[in-house]
C-alpha cells in the first residue's frame, strides 16, 4: 500500500491545484481540514505517513450526518487519494448542491422554497432556504422520518444544534418553517412555540478592527505599478473609507458615480437600502487613475471594475479577496484574532464604524454610513469601545417644567 508523508503530500496538492485553477480561497479551505482536522486525527492514532485507508478510516469517525453533507470534507479526501495514487488531480468544478426533495416532506419544503421565491427574497436567502431545508430531508431520513406528524419542535432543534458551521441560518430557516407549516394547516396553532421561545445561544464575538495606520499600511502593500494593482487600490479605498461591502464594490457602475456632486449613490445588495455617499478626493482619484490607466474602457459593460483579460466582465469576489489578504500580509501588520482572508473587507467597515465612533460621532450617523435599517445593526461593530459608543449616544435635552405648568393640553386640568 502506497504511503506518503503527511506534510509533503499536501504541499504536492496545494501545487498542482494552483496549476489547474483552484482559487486561495479554495485551497485554504482544504489545507485548514488537512493540517487541524486530519492531521489531528493522524497524530492521536499514531500515524505518520497518509494512505487511502487512512483517509477512509478518518471520514469513518465523523458523523454519517457530518460527511453527507459536506462535499469539502469528502473531497479533500478524494484530492490527497488522487495526488498520492497518481501524482495528479483534475479540475474540480464545484456545483451547488442538489438536494432530493421528493416524498411529502420534500413537496412541502418545495411549496416553502416557491414561496419566498413568490416573496421575492434575495437569491443568497434563496439558496439559504433550499440548503439548509435540503440538510434538514437528510437529517430526517437518517431518522427515518417521513412524515410530516413525526416532526416535532424538539426534533428542529436537534438539527439546528448539529450543525458545526453556520447553526443560525438553520435557526433561522427552521422558524420560518414552522411558520409555514402552521400558516398552510400541516401543523397546529401551537407547533413551533419551543422553537420560537428558544434563546439561540450566540458566541460573542468582537468584531475584527485595524486601525488607521494599519490601513494604511494595506493601501501602501498594494503594488500599483503592476497590472490590476490600480483596480485592487480603489476598490480598498472603497471600503476602507467609504464602508461600501465587497458585493456593493463589485457591482458598482458609472451610473452610481455623481462626479459632478462628488456623491456615490446605491442601493446595496445585501439590504436593499439606498446609501448617499461622499466621494472623497482619495477616493476619486484612485478611481480616476484606475478608470485612466487601467480599465479597459472601449467595451459596453457597465461595471466599474472589471476582469483585465478578455471577454471583460465584472471583477469577481475571490479576485478582491486574493488581492487584499495577499496586500494584508505583504504590509507586514499583526493579524492574530482579526479577519484577514475572506472576511478582511468587512473588517474595513468595521474599522470605519470605530474611527468613526472614536470621532464623537453619533450612532444614527454611523448607522446611515454602513447602510444600516437600524442602529442596533450598528451596534454590534462598535463593542470594542463601549465608553466611546456612550459618548456619542445622542444627548435629549431636559424638558422645562414650564412644560407641564402651561394651560391647555393634556398635563393641565
Amino acid at each position: 500500500m502506497e504511503t506518503k508523508s503527511l506534510t509533503i503530500l499536501i504541499n504536492e496538492c496545494v501545487m498542482l491545484m494552483r496549476d489547474v485553477g483552484y482559487s486561495e480561497k479554495s485551497i485554504l479551505r482544504f489545507k485548514q481540514i488537512w493540517d487541524s482536522k486530519l492531521n489531528h486525527f493522524m497524530s492521536v492514532k499514531g500515524f505518520e505517513h497518509y494512505s487511502i485507508s487512512i483517509g477512509e478510516a478518518f471520514l469513518a469517525t465523523l458523523p454519517e450526518e457530518k460527511v453527507l453533507m459536506s462535499s469539502h470534507l469528502r473531497r479533500s479526501i478524494t484530492i490527497l487519494d488522487s495526488v498520492l495514487q497518481s501524482g495528479s488531480i483534475s479540475r474540480y468544478i464545484p456545483q451547488k448542491q442538489k438536494f432530493d426533495f421528493s416524498g411529502k416532506i420534500g413537496s412541502v419544503f418545495l411549496q416553502l422554497i416557491d414561496y419566498k421565491r413568490a416573496m421575492r427574497v434575495s437569491q443568497g436567502t434563496l439558496y439559504v432556504y433550499t440548503r439548509v431545508l435540503g440538510r434538514l430531508l437528510t437529517f430526517l431520513h437518517l431518522k427515518s422520518i417521513d412524515t410530516l406528524e413525526d416532526v416535532s419542535d424538539k426534533l428542529l432543534l436537534e438539527f439546528v444544534d448539529s450543525s458545526q458551521n453556520n447553526p443560525s441560518h438553520r435557526f433561522q430557516v427552521v422558524k420560518g418553517l414552522c411558520k409555514f407549516l402552521v400558516e398552510q394547516g400541516h401543523k397546529p396553532p401551537y407547533f413551533g412555540m419551543l422553537v420560537k421561545g428558544f434563546k439561540f445561544p450566540m458566541r460573542e464575538k468582537l468584531p475584527s478592527v485595524y486601525s488607521t495606520e494599519e490601513i494604511t499600511a494595506i493601501g501602501n502593500a498594494i503594488n500599483r505599478k503592476e497590472l490590476g494593482g490600480k483596480r485592487l487600490y480603489a476598490a480598498f479605498l472603497l471600503g476602507a473609507i467609504l464602508g461600501l461591502r465587497r458585493s456593493d464594490i463589485i457591482n458598482l457602475t458609472f451610473s452610481n458615480i455623481d462626479w459632478e456632486h462628488n456623491t456615490i449613490s446605491l442601493f446595496q445588495e445585501k439590504t436593499k437600502r439606498r446609501v448617499e455617499l461622499p466621494l472623497t478626493k482619495e477616493v476619486g482619484s484612485a478611481l480616476i487613475d484606475y478608470l485612466k490607466n487601467e480599465r479597459k474602457n472601449d467595451c459596453s459593460n457597465k461595471h466599474v471594475f472589471l476582469t483585465l483579460k478578455p471577454p471583460y466582465q465584472k471583477m469577481s469576489v475571490n479576485t478582491l479577496y486574493v488581492g487584499i489578504q495577499t496586500a494584508i500580509w505583504t504590509s507586514g501588520i499583526n493579524v492574530k484574532r482579526r479577519h484577514h482572508g475572506m472576511h478582511a473587507m468587512h473588517a474595513m467597515r468595521h474599522s470605519l464604524a470605530t474611527r468613526l465612533l472614536k470621532d464623537g460621532q453619533p450612532l444614527p450617523m454611523i448607522a446611515n454610513v454602513l447602510g444600516h435599517s437600524s442602529s442596533n445593526s450598528t451596534k454590534s461593530y462598535l463593542r470594542v469601545d463601549m465608553a466611546g459608543l456612550k459618548k456619542c449616544l445622542l444627548l435629549i435635552p431636559l424638558v422645562p417644567l414650564t412644560f407641564y405648568e402651561q394651560k391647555g393640553g393634556i398635563f393641565y386640568e
